[in-house]
């Protein structure tokens, strides 16, 4: 008998110590505010640095899976919302964003209203550049 409850036991510790979250998705460490910090084109690198990038580009992602992106550049502030959804593929989330309507600010393949970001290493990066656009890095300041 005291056999078995030591194995009990120790599968108890063991099965108590792993992280049954499997899909970390479901962590918050995508929501908030996003800040762009590089940009790269096929011909030139440019990082920004605090107070002066030609332009200042933001997502602020909320709890209820919607976002705002904003755009600061030459004085005109820039604005375009909608929702998103997470999966999760080879290890990393991505972000599919759904804009509510058409804006000059959307970096997508297709032209249309949706967006595809992803966080490697703690930069949200998007896909644009997949398509030859240019590749646009977020950090996270809040």
């Amino acid at each position: 008998m005291k056999k078995f409850a030591s194995i009990f036991m120790l599968m108890l510790s063991i099965v108590s110590c792993s992280n049954d979250d499997a899909d970390s998705r479901n962590s918050s460490n995508y929501y908030g505010k996003w800040e762009l910090t590089k940009y790269t084109t096929t011909f030139i690198l440019a990082i920004y640095v605090a107070g002066e990038p030609q332009w200042k580009e933001f997502y602020d992602f909320k709890s209820d899976d919607t976002f705002v992106k904003t755009r600061i550049r030459n004085g005109v502030t820039t604005t375009a919302s909608g929702t998103f959804k997470t999966t999760l593929i080879q290890n990393q989330i991505h972000l599919q964003l759904t804009y509510y309507a058409e804006s000059d600010i959307i970096g997508s393949c297709t032209g249309k209203l949706n967006e595809e970001l992803f966080i490697k290493e703690g930069t949200l990066i998007s896909t644009w550049q997949n398509c030859d656009g240019p590749g646009f890095e977020y950090s996270k300041v809040r």
